[in-house]
């Protein structure tokens, strides 16, 4: 556990100063230019050398928690007190001395002590170098700091050193064990971890507790490998042997795991995966995670001054030396994570797996009904969107029906026109010498007429066949003539002066040439009765095609009438809302499904003075495809 760092006095990188990079973003420049001040900055000081295997773990909770506050926009510089090698006084001098001289351009937002020797030297010597800067320190033990009081701005996370919380984890999965056999080293750390396992201890009357030290390391792979398997085995720190030799204390006690006959448990969750069963520990990542996020709080204020939280112990376990030594996972204590596990697809999914056999039981039956509700469903949508097609034709067919006798007019020009011309070409023809350039100019003329009422024709055809399930690309200013021709006898009868205002090129859509027709048209009639009974020369209406900056096509009808009746409410595209005496309300809201089934909107410009302006908005061609064109093989 990081606590166990209040006794060994060592600093949590992980990693050589070299590759410090690796994990924070260190920096070797350390002036300022003056005048800029921006990114936040922190100063990291480790008790000793970087070469412990739980530093990585602890740097790198620190910068997650930086690196998801303040992205790359902050700075960390690293500093190695390495008390274990270079103790006393004098070096505390020499390390100030050199931290001054470092960073006497830099200021800094906070300071990072990782472990209790740069707890203290923050203590004695921060105000030198950093007067007033705040400190997080980590790694620190309760009573290290009790009975202190702290100034306002150190804060930290310290830790409980409950040697004890990985013995309950033992007994645990060993609940028939009487015999503890716990090992130390001959070093400093080593003798201050005996004593404090010897405090913790002191009142135990359940268990046989052996403290073995004072072996060399083979000796202490062979005692381990002498003892009974039913005896726990708890490896503190073996820093320095009998003999005098170092190690990693990761390395010592894989070491004397893998020898071991006996289930071997540890208080660093960094020994957890050599060979070492398991324990109750301090996660490093989750204490520097811990430190990182108190310091922001401490930056935005959020703190109470010398606020000290206490780091959770978390049970660890390595699944590979529970099959190894026996043990039944079912005795683990609650919550604990569970390293190397590769479980068969049975363990893993078992409820899973169970659960979807009995779904798939269940719903066997189901599938079968639901298939036929589908199948009922999709045929119901069918026979709707046949209803609304039918709808529109019917709506079209009556629009062409009230607009039948200035249909009926309008055909009834050209048909004069070329009987008057056909009588007059006669008489020439019978003439002693007829005059072919006449008779030329009024055969072209029946020819010009002609096709004038095949187009009324054509356009009446096309606007009451059924066939309305083909879209094609469709140029709205044809849309607006075509429908403008129909209407316009119907237009002069009821004294409305229309003007067309067509984009310059041709405006095409994607879309359905008839129903498209349908709603101008609709709309037409629409503006003329609402300015039935304004004065004569205030009948006018504006029919207008543009293309919108956004892409999209827009058709609008302007009239100047009253404007949008006060009782056809928030919605008047709603079915059956009219205010017409002889309407059914049916009109606007086939035309905004239509509208819909083009991909494209239809509203009232809320913004129209002096009168009404309904607008029809579609997508470009290409949007068209993309955003699909709903009910394209069943209409409206």
């Amino acid at each position: 556990m990081l606590a166990s760092l209040l006794l060994l006095g060592l600093n949590l990188t992980g990693a050589p100063a070299a590759r410090a990079s690796e994990t924070l973003v260190l920096r070797q420049d350390s002036s300022e230019p003056p005048g800029r001040r921006q990114q936040k900055r922190f100063l990291l000081i480790y008790a000793a050398h970087s070469m412990l295997a739980a530093n990585r773990e602890a740097t790198d909770g620190v910068k997650q928690v930086l690196d998801a506050a303040f992205g790359s926009d902050y700075e960390a510089y690293s500093e190695y007190r390495d008390a274990f090698r270079f103790p006393g006084d004098a070096a505390d001098e020499n390390f100030t001395n050199q931290i001054t001289a470092r960073y006497s351009g830099l200021t800094f937002d906070a300071i990072f002590a990782f472990g209790n020797t740069a707890y203290e030297f923050l203590r004695a010597h921060r105000d030198e170098f950093a007067p007033g800067v705040p400190v997080i320190f980590g790694g620190v033990g309760t009573d290290a700091i009790a009975g202190e009081t702290l100034p306002p701005d150190i804060h930290g996370i310290t830790s409980s050193h409950a040697i004890a919380g990985t013995l309950a984890f033992a007994r645990a999965l060993q609940p028939e064990a009487t015999h503890v056999v716990i090992l130390t080293g001959s070093g400093r750390i080593d003798r201050n971890w005996q004593a404090l396992a010897r405090r913790q201890f002191a009142g135990e009357t359940e268990l046989s507790i052996d403290y073995v030290s004072g072996l060399t390391l083979p000796g202490f792979e062979d005692l381990a490998a002498s003892l009974s398997p039913d005896t726990i085995v708890i490896i503190l720190s073996v820093f320095e042997d009998a003999n005098g030799q170092t190690f990693a204390p990761v390395n010592a006690a894989s070491m004397i795991a893998k020898r071991s006959s006996a289930p071997v448990y540890a208080v660093y969750d960094t020994h957890v995966g050599g060979g070492v069963v398991g324990g109750s520990v301090e996660r490093f990542e989750a204490i520097g995670t811990a430190m990182a996020e108190l310091a922001l709080r401490v930056l935005s204020g959020a703190a109470e001054p010398a606020t000290v939280e206490l780091m959770a112990e978390t049970p660890v376990v390595d699944w590979r030396q529970l099959m190894r030594f026996g043990l039944d996972p079912d005795r683990l204590p609650p919550g604990t994570e569970i390293l190397f596990h590769d479980p068969s697809a049975w363990e893993r999914y078992r409820i899973q797996i169970l659960l979807a056999v009995t779904v798939i039981l269940m719903q066997s039956g189901t599938i079968a009904a639901l298939v036929v509700q589908d199948r009922r469903r999709r045929s119901a949508q069918r026979e709707a969107s046949a209803r609304r097609l039918e709808l529109a034709h019917v709506s079209r067919v009556a629009q062409l029906g009230e607009l039948s006798g200035a249909l009926a007019h309008e055909l009834n020009q050209p048909l004069t026109s070329i009987l008057a011309n056909a009588e007059a070409g006669a008489m020439l023809a019978k003439a002693s010498a007829p005059d072919l350039e006449e008779i030329t100019a009024i055969l072209e003329d029946i020819a010009e007429d002609d096709r004038r009422a095949a187009g009324i024709i054509c356009e009446l055809r096309r606007l009451m066949e059924k066939g309305e399930n083909e879209f094609t690309l469709v140029d709205l200013n044809a849309v607006v003539s075509s429908a403008i021709t129909l209407a316009r006898s119907e237009l002069i009868l009821r004294g409305v002066q229309i003007q067309a205002r067509k984009a310059g090129d041709e405006l095409m859509v994607h879309g359905n040439r008839a129903q498209l027709e349908q709603v101008l048209l609709n709309l037409m009639m629409n503006a003329a009765d609402a300015m039935a009974d304004q004065p004569a020369e205030s009948r006018q209406m504006v029919v207008t095609t543009r293309l919108r900056p956004d892409g999209w096509r827009e058709l609008s009808v302007r009239d100047h009438g009253p404007g949008l009746a006060p009782g056809l409410g928030p919605d008047p595209f709603r079915p059956f809302v009219t205010t017409k005496s002889h309407g059914l309300g049916l009109g606007l809201s086939i035309c905004r499904t239509i509208a819909q089934s083009h991909g494209g909107r239809l509203g009232f410009d809320p913004g129209a003075i002096d009168g009404a302006r309904v607008i029809l908005a579609l997508p470009a061609p290409q949007k068209a495809f993309q955003t699909g064109i709903r009910e394209r093989a069943s209409g409206p």
